[in-house]
């Protein structure tokens, strides 16, 4: 009988360790399947979460949009209900009382502002235009506050050009003649005048559009005929 020799302790442990090693194999793959699984749903995560903040920002662009375009239709209205009647107050007022100020106070526009002149202006007619202080201050807060309204951005300032642009130039106009007898400076005024300047360079731009438009369509309708010299 032949005697079988018992495992030595070494190969014992070198057994177990091949197979600790094979079963390490199988949960590092599992460990990095389940990594690579997580990292994918991060980044689906991560690309909802990108898509549902591009979605909040065109709603939040469209909801601002939208107030916009109704804070400036609420306050066109409200520049034709205020400060239009009360330049037609003045208007009135003047009329009643003879007061020739507004006629006589020459107004020159510059390319790089304005210039007043009151020397034509009758002082003692002019002074009547104290009894009419609390119009002239409604008059040139409305014009202010409006100007206010489109250069803070908080009301879409297009909408009111093209709805009050020429109205709002006029009235200016008008303010800017008061400034001799309020004893105010220019830059108290520079939100009308900044308003004053923006829109009438944009109505100016506007009506060169128009004549290059014309010209344009007069021209594509001409035809150049030349005259050849005899014998050529």
């Amino acid at each position: 009988m032949i005697p079988v020799e018992s495992p030595s302790l070494f190969a014992n442990v070198r057994d177990w360790l091949e197979i600790l090693y094979f079963i390490s194999g199988i949960v590092i793959m599992l460990l990095a399947g389940f990594g690579l699984w997580q990292l994918k749903l991060a980044k689906d995560q991560i690309s909802l979460a990108k898509d549902q903040l591009e979605t909040s920002k065109d709603i939040f662009k469209t909801q601002s949009k939208r107030a916009a375009v109704e804070a400036a239709v609420l306050e066109c209205r409200n520049f034709s209900e205020t400060v239009v009647q009360e330049s037609i107050a003045l208007d009135k007022f003047c009329k009643k009382e003879g007061i020739t100020y507004f006629d006589d106070v020459i107004f020159t526009k510059t390319d790089d502002g304005f210039n007043i002149n009151p020397e034509a202006v009758d002082k003692e007619n002019a002074k009547k235009l104290e009894d009419a202080e609390e119009i002239i201050n409604r008059f040139m807060n409305g014009m202010e506050a409006h100007a206010l309204f489109f250069l803070s951005g908080i009301a879409d300032e297009k909408i009111a050009f093209h709805t009050n642009a020429k109205t709002f130039i006029l009235l200016a106009e008008t303010a800017f003649k008061i400034i001799p007898i309020c004893n105010i400076d220019r830059d108290d005024i520079k939100p009308i005048r900044t308003l004053y300047y923006m829109w009438f360079k944009k109505l100016e731009a506007k009506k060169l559009k128009i004549q290059k438009n014309e010209i344009e369509k007069e021209l594509s309708s001409y035809k150049e005929v030349n005259l050849k010299p005899i014998g050529t």
